[in-house]
């Protein structure tokens, strides 16, 4: 196995060039790329939309799973998001030494924006405690298939960059979520 870890851009279209920006920064001796050119529309919120929309996700996340089955240690799934605000992170994931692993190593980073750590929870699961002054955590529950979401091998990994406009962001917006994949791929489990 060449690369351990698989970064996966375009699941939605609108974030694709986010994706090639962002890719463009990581090291092709140490990740995979997996460019999706015709990903699924972001979710839309009218009635009825709810169905179709997992369905949508559904469908491309298990034919992402057949794809890269038992090919990565780690699979990245990096998104694209609005925070007016100001940029920030969603880091997904099933995993609760992994997401404590991140929480400590993100603690020690300095100049980072707001991250937030988000358990993926099965029915089963119980919360998991990261919650201090810089690491918030939170639980979730996805449409994402539970056989990738709350795949061991590889190891799921959902990551949402916030911006402030709906663009593509500037070079310190690439290169933060370029930081988050480093910090990630320290922390998922060998």
């Amino acid at each position: 196995m060449a690369n351990d870890t698989l970064l996966v851009t375009g699941i939605h279209r609108e974030e694709l060039s986010f994706g090639d920006r962002v890719s463009a920064l990581v090291d092709p001796a140490r990740v995979d790329v997996m460019r999706i050119p015709q990903g699924i529309p972001q979710t839309k919120k009218g009635p009825g939309e709810h169905f179709y929309s997992s369905a949508q996700h559904r469908e491309i996340y298990l034919q992402l799973g057949q794809q890269v089955k038992h090919r990565y240690r780690l699979m990245i799934d990096l998104h694209r998001g609005l925070d007016e605000t100001g940029r920030c992170a969603d880091v997904f994931c099933h995993d609760e030494n992994f997401l404590r692993c991140l929480g400590e190593r993100i603690r020690k980073l300095s100049g980072t924006s707001d991250i937030r750590l988000i358990h993926i929870m099965s029915p089963d699961t119980r919360g998991v405690e990261l919650n201090d002054e810089k690491v918030a955590a939170a639980e979730a529950r996805t449409w994402i298939p539970s056989k990738i979401s709350l795949s061991k091998f590889p190891l799921y990994v959902g990551l949402e960059v916030y911006l402030p406009t709906d663009s593509d962001g500037k070079e310190d917006d690439w290169k933060f979520a370029h930081l988050l994949i480093s910090e990630i791929q320290a922390c998922a489990p060998h």
